[in-house]
């Protein structure tokens, strides 16, 4: 029962808007419904007879699967009244983005479909004006501790 408490207690935070205006709440529900038309172009798109591509794809593929269930492991242990900083969240501010970004660029290159790729773009883009709203509402919300996170964590791998 408990564990069923946290997962609607880590739902409800990752869907939590407050705090975020009229143009921050439309980029995060255009980042939250761009992946489904990606889902059904993918669906029926063959995947490449280009070797390289296809491994090269499906390793990408392994790779953004082993971060995204690292951060969704992270997602549930972390204290609903705490932010998240462990595990893949040090050497990413939006590891659970990361990994969908590369899950997604993944599927574009496995199937090395033009469409899929600029849905994909557009759905970064997205993402991207989500993540500085998400990032404004921390500061405001965890103060100086998130402002001394994001100086050590960078806000995707690199950057």
């Amino acid at each position: 029962m408990a564990v069923c408490g946290l997962k609607k207690g880590v739902a409800k935070r990752m869907s939590d808007m407050t705090g975020y205006n009229a143009r921050e709440r439309f980029y995060t529900i255009g980042a939250s419904v761009a992946p489904y038309p990606f889902m059904v172009v993918a669906v029926w798109t063959p995947f490449t007879s280009i070797k390289p591509a296809l491994y090269g794809g499906m390793a990408l593929y392994l790779i953004g699967l082993g971060f995204f269930v690292a951060t969704l492991y992270i997602l549930a242990a972390t204290p609903l009244d705490q932010p998240f900083s462990a595990g893949p969240y040090k050497v990413s501010r939006n590891p659970l983005y990361v990994a969908a970004t590369i899950l997604f660029f993944s599927i574009c290159v496995v199937s090395l479909n033009v469409i899929l790729f600029a849905i994909t773009v557009i759905l970064v883009v997205l993402q991207h004006l989500m993540i500085l709203a998400e990032e404004r509402v921390c500061r405001l919300r965890y103060g100086r501790t998130y402002e001394e996170y994001m100086k050590k964590v960078p806000r995707y791998l690199l950057v």
